[in-house]
């Protein structure tokens, strides 16, 4: 598109507007792609990598670009003059009156072209290091999760991972008591034992610069959530014969 433009030479009158409304459709077809692609990645696992956010930033950049090579076209279509009758009044010469809007429009409209090729190109610039970046940041990704060994956590644990994942959590102590307690955004109880070996593994970060007395936020940490993502669910089968007790086993022994 940013090579037809360059190429595109206008003059002023119908056939420049055919031209340019063909350009203004297909531009905006592809801010129309490029807001789709970034809809795609941003609700994507893609979030998660590292460098994403760089990425995600550029495409929006690339929408922006698009964009305003479309209204560039846009302005370069409302400066185009057209052959429609003037108001009643006093007789003129048409053809004069034609030849001065024409040679006014003309640079103006040369002018929206120049600036909506730039746009274009920016565009065109912005996909090529996209296309590049989010290869490499997969490659790099996926490098580092084989590099680096799983990070196991109970079944607990990662449910109290998923509670405090979104808007975090508090823990707090109760003067009269000295009880220590935790609760995640939605005012729910934390299971304290399984925090505690949360943030001794490094999955839950505290924040100590206030006290327990008015409560510590609960924040979890990039390891947290590469724990969480990583974690398989124990199987049902696993977990009913891990929680049955000895005697239950002996008798089910006994009965085969």
């Amino acid at each position: 598109m940013h090579s037809k433009i360059r190429s595109l030479t206008l003059t002023p009158g119908t056939d420049a507007r055919q031209q340019l409304t063909s350009k203004i459709v297909a531009t905006n077809g592809l801010v129309h792609r490029a807001m789709e692609r970034l809809a795609a990645l941003d609700g994507s696992q893609y979030t998660a990598v590292p460098g994403s956010r760089p990425s995600l930033e550029a495409l929006a950049s690339v929408v922006l670009a698009a964009s305003l090579a479309a209204s560039d076209l846009a302005s370069a279509l409302e400066a185009n003059p057209l052959e429609g009758a003037a108001f009643p009044g006093p007789p003129a010469d048409e053809a004069a009156v034609r030849k001065a809007r024409h040679a006014e429009a003309a640079p103006t409209m040369a002018e929206h072209l120049t600036d909506a090729a730039h746009q274009l190109d920016l565009a065109h610039t912005g996909c090529y290091y996209l296309a590049t970046g989010i290869n490499r940041d997969l490659k790099r990704h996926a490098e580092q999760n084989q590099a680096t060994p799983a990070l196991k956590i109970t079944d607990s644990q990662h449910a109290v991972l998923t509670r405090l994942s979104t808007g975090g959590g508090t823990r707090f102590v109760i003067s009269r008591y000295g009880l220590l307690k935790a609760m995640d955004k939605d005012l729910a109880t934390v299971n304290v034992a399984t925090l505690n070996a949360l943030i001794k593994r490094g999955f839950v970060a505290v924040d100590t610069t206030t006290s327990l007395h008015q409560g510590q936020r609960l924040l979890v940490t990039a390891e947290g959530h590469r724990a969480r993502a990583q974690h398989k669910p124990t199987t049902a089968p696993a977990r009913a014969a891990a929680v049955a007790p000895p005697a239950t086993k002996q008798a089910t022994g006994r009965a085969r």
